[in-house]
C-alpha cells in the first residue's frame, strides 16, 4: 500500500509517495548516431547528395535539421523546396534529398543523421518553429562539447542527450495541431522576421503585417516567446551577427 500510514510510530512513514508508473512498461527508442554537425555556412555554401556526401545514403536513417540563425534552403528530389529560418527543427529521409544550400548571409545549423533503435513516431517533413531556442541551443552545444570527447562514457551520453531533445522535438511536432490561429500568425511574423533580418523592423512593421495593434502584439509576443517584439527583433540581429563572425573563424565547406 503507498501513501500516509495511520501510525505515526512508523519510520518509514512518508507524506508524499506517490507512483508515477507501475501498471505497465513504458518501452522508449533510442537513436544510433550516424553523424552530427554544426556549420555557419555562407552564401558559397551548397552540398548535393550523393556525390558530397561522405557517408554513404542509408534507407532506414533520418535526418534532422535545427536552424540556430540565418536561412538555409533544402531541395527534395521530388523538386519541392524548403526554407528554413533560425530556430526551426524539421525530420527528413535522406533518401528524399537532392540538395541544400545557404540562402542569404548566413546559415548556422546543426544537421544529425541518425537511425532509431525501435519504433519512433516522427513527422516527415514537417517544419515546426522552436520558440526560446536558447535552451536548446546551448543543450546542443553541450551536446557538441561531450561527443567530442575522448571518454567513451561521455560519447554515449552525448547520443542519450540528443535522443532526449529529439523527442521533445517530436513531441512539440505532435502539438502543432492544436495549435491556435494567434500562434500561426506569430509563427509566421518570426519566420518573416528571421529572413529579412537585415532590414530595419519597427514594432509598427511587425504589427502591420498581421495586422493587428502594437499593445496586441507585444502581448502576443510575451505570450509565446517570453519577450516583446522589440527585444526579440534585437536579440535576433544580435544572434546573427555572432553567427557571422563565428562564420569568419570556421571553414564551411563540408561534406556530409
Amino acid at each position: 500500500m503507498n501513501g500516509k500510514l495511520q501510525s505515526s510510530d512508523v519510520k518509514n512513514e512518508t507524506p508524499y509517495n506517490i507512483p508515477l508508473l507501475i501498471n505497465e512498461n513504458v518501452i522508449s527508442s533510442g537513436i544510433s548516431l550516424i553523424s552530427l554537425w554544426h556549420t555557419y555556412a555562407d552564401e558559397h555554401y551548397r552540398v548535393i547528395w550523393p556525390r558530397d556526401k561522405k557517408k554513404p545514403l542509408i534507407a532506414n536513417s533520418w535526418v534532422a535539421v535545427y536552424t540556430v540563425q540565418g536561412c538555409g534552403k533544402i531541395i527534395l528530389k521530388n523538386g519541392e523546396q524548403i526554407t528554413l529560418h533560425g530556430n526551426c527543427i524539421i525530420f527528413l529521409k535522406p533518401m528524399d534529398i537532392h540538395s541544400y544550400h545557404c540562402e542569404g548571409l548566413v546559415w548556422e545549423q546543426y544537421w544529425m543523421e541518425f537511425t532509431p533503435t525501435s519504433m519512433m513516431d516522427i513527422p516527415v517533413g514537417q517544419q515546426s518553429v522552436i520558440y526560446n531556442g536558447e535552451i536548446y541551443n546551448q543543450e546542443l552545444t553541450e551536446v557538441a562539447e561531450l561527443i567530442t570527447s575522448p571518454e567513451a562514457i561521455k560519447n554515449n551520453l552525448a547520443v542519450a542527450f540528443l535522443t532526449k531533445i529529439i523527442y521533445q522535438w517530436i513531441c512539440l511536432m505532435h502539438a502543432v495541431g492544436k495549435k491556435d490561429p494567434q500562434r500561426r500568425q506569430i509563427e509566421k511574423l518570426i519566420a518573416t522576421l528571421h529572413a529579412s533580418l537585415q532590414q530595419r523592423w519597427s514594432v509598427a512593421d511587425m504589427a502591420a503585417t498581421i495586422p493587428c495593434s502594437e499593445a496586441w502584439l507585444r502581448r502576443l509576443f510575451l505570450r509565446y516567446t517570453g519577450k516583446t517584439p522589440k527585444e526579440y527583433y534585437l536579440d535576433a540581429r544580435l544572434d546573427l551577427a555572432l553567427s557571422l563572425l563565428k562564420q569568419q573563424g570556421n571553414s564551411v565547406w563540408r561534406s556530409r
